[in-house]
């Protein structure tokens, strides 16, 4: 025993040690708080953003016509490539519910199928079974078409016409109410963002909207409900609509210049919150000048629509392997604390894609 232990009667020395455990546990890191902490989350989808344009993310050329293409530079995200992975997209149909498949779990595998199975009986989306642990469910989203995907959340911003955004509620909690007055007045705020003429500034602006309404939601969750667990679903709409209308150059430039706005979403990230972004399919554009689809005619390049970025903005020691998009969520799950999740999931077949080390 040391010496100092002999000084005092043993128990008093067990005392003294668990509180010296204890007091080092306060003052640990913020990376060394247990992964078995739940944490609050935040998925980002940037609809239609494929990785294939992203530099440094994506290692084969551009190319179209003969001519390569230089790729989308995102120093806001550059430092997160290590944590980060590319996933198949396997369905890049459009219909009206493709823009919220990862709710949906492994039944989102077949998009048709997803209004049935988030309205079905049991935990059968994100929303069902983050709200069975006592998380608020809230979708930002320029993708709202689908009100049974609109129904799993509890409150949602959402745009029924290009910058005519709604707040619909769902829930009769305090809280719920309370963003639903916060989220109308950014509605209120979103002509400010809008641009007479529809160009690569415009759709870059449309996609903004969404992610700097994110940063202040955010903001508002830390400053009025500092203990409350969310998952919020964010889907920003602009890259997608710049790639069907304009051409693949510009395509990419609105890629780049959305930059400046995940900058200010990428500082709010902590260890109490998984922060993930990705994209529900890329774009695939049949020649230079030719206006982007969904890789749904028979000669395009179907592996940059196909190939989609999934991306943790975090300083924790994690990695990610590449797989399919029906992994992101299993993945979200055990980042967030809930690695067990998906065996009481109705829909989810996936498996995580995180490494820790």
């Amino acid at each position: 025993m040391p010496k100092f232990c002999r000084l005092f009667a043993p128990k008093f020395c067990i005392l003294l040690l668990i509180l010296a455990v204890l007091a080092t546990a306060l003052f640990l890191s913020p990376s060394a708080v247990p992964s078995s902490q739940t944490k609050s989350v935040l998925v980002l989808v940037i609809d239609g953003m494929g990785a294939a344009y992203i530099e440094g993310l994506d290692a084969e050329p551009l190319v179209f016509d003969g001519t390569v293409l230089e790729k989308a530079r995102l120093g806001s995200l550059e430092r997160f490539f290590d944590k980060s992975a590319i996933v198949t997209q396997e369905f890049t149909e459009t219909i009206s519910a493709h823009s919220l498949y990862y709710i949906a779990g492994d039944c989102g595998k077949q998009w048709r199928a997803i209004k049935e199975c988030v309205d079905d009986y049991g935990i059968t989306s994100i929303c069902d079974f983050y709200r069975s642990k006592g998380y608020l469910c809230i979708m930002v989203s320029e993708a709202g078409d689908f009100r049974e995907a609109r129904n799993e959340f509890d409150v949602v911003l959402y745009d029924n016409d290009l910058f005519d955004f709604r707040v619909e509620l769902n829930s009769s909690s305090e809280e719920a109410r309370t963003i639903a007055k916060f989220l109308e007045a950014r509605a209120e705020s979103a002509s400010r963002y809008e641009l007479a003429r529809q160009d690569v500034n415009f759709f870059v602006k449309y996609a903004a909207f969404i992610l700097d309404t994110d940063a202040e939601l955010i903001k508002f969750m830390r400053e009025n409900f500092p203990e409350k667990r969310f998952f919020l679903f964010s889907n920003a709409k602009g890259i997608d609509l710049c790639g069907h209308r304009l051409t693949a150059q510009h395509y990419v430039s609105c890629i780049a210049n959305l930059d400046y706005y995940l900058a200010k979403l990428t500082e709010l990230r902590d260890f109490n919150m998984v922060f993930a972004v990705t994209a529900d399919h890329g774009m695939a554009f049949d020649c230079l000048t030719c206006n982007g689809h969904h890789a749904g005619k028979p000669h395009s390049e179907t592996a940059y629509a196909k190939r989609i970025p999934f991306i943790l903005v975090s300083d924790e020691n994690i990695s990610l392997i590449d797989g399919f998009a029906y992994d992101v969520m299993p993945t979200i799950f055990e980042l967030s604390g809930f690695k067990e999740a998906c065996k009481v999931m109705r829909y989810c077949k996936g498996h995580s894609l995180a490494k820790t080390s």
